[in-house]
């Protein structure tokens, strides 16, 4: 597949032009059906992505900061202040779900929309993504470790807990939960090394938080990582949280599709002891 990778700084340098393309103006009349629907998830980007004139000042004049210190040659290596680089690096990832889109294979529809391995990048470009109500439904946004995307094929080893809520469930406390885990997954405060990434569905008639992670058929890290899972997004004991596998999920084409519930009796019961 190949990668749109959305660049923030060259997005700035070009803010004058209206005419936001991931192609060439040459494209051939056979590709036009294709590069309309690209420009269209483009534009969808844009949207779901704040951009305003005192924003990009404040972009700019970080960046000018950034790369001044980057020019100063400090003794023994030391890392400039204020510079405080990640144990991983991340990515975030954008799909859309709009049903004209469906005949196309998901990895197809998948977008590369920021890169970063400083805490200072991730804020910068979590600081433009709007919450949760803000967001148009149909839309998934994804948080991986690099090398690994939001795609079963891709963590054939993998599977994921998630939580679902109902379109009229109070979007306040989806955007808590979901940001939550973003923090708890940039800063590495769950202690799992198999943890891959986590994503958020915005669907027509429900949302899902999901936490993917590989865990080789391995039952104890898959009951620890639940266990953290509804820790870390403070899960009332009362909600069902969910399993599957993504073997499973590749044989079912389907997350949801036949997963595994877990409410707390069976959690603590039939699942963990």
């Amino acid at each position: 597949m190949s990668e749109n990778y959305y660049d923030f700084t060259e997005k700035e340098k070009n803010e004058e032009n209206e005419n936001f393309n991931f192609n060439n103006d040459d494209k051939n009349k056979n590709n036009k059906i294709k590069d309309d629907e690209e420009n269209e998830d483009y534009n969808f980007i844009k949207k779901l992505l704040f951009y305003t004139s005192n924003k990009n000042k404040e972009i700019e004049d970080d960046e000018k900061k950034d790369s001044s210190n980057q020019n100063i040659q400090l003794e023994n290596n030391e890392i400039p202040i204020n510079n405080y680089p990640l144990n991983s690096t991340w990515n975030f990832w954008f799909a859309s779900r709009k049903e004209k889109v469906h005949s196309i294979p998901y990895g197809e529809r998948l977008i590369k929309i920021a890169t970063f391995d400083t805490m200072e990048n991730f804020l910068l470009y979590y600081s433009y993504i709007k919450s949760v109500d803000l967001i148009e439904r149909n839309t998934d946004i994804g948080l991986f470790k690099e090398g690994y995307q939001p795609l079963w094929e891709s963590c054939p080893e993998g599977a994921c807990w998630f939580l679902r809520f109902k379109k009229t469930d109070n979007p306040i406390d989806i955007n808590y939960k979901w940001e939550k885990l973003v923090f708890a997954l940039v800063g590495e405060t769950i202690d799992e090394p198999n943890i891959l990434g986590a994503i958020l569905s915005i669907r027509g008639r429900e949302t899902i938080i999901e936490l993917w992670f590989n865990y080789f058929k391995y039952d104890k890290i898959k009951n620890t990582l639940a266990q953290k899972f509804r820790s870390v997004l403070q899960i009332d004991k009362y909600y069902n949280i969910y399993f599957k596998d993504n073997e499973k999920s590749l044989k079912d084409k389907s997350t949801i599709r036949n997963a595994e519930t877990y409410n707390y009796k069976k959690y603590r019961k039939s699942t963990f002891n």
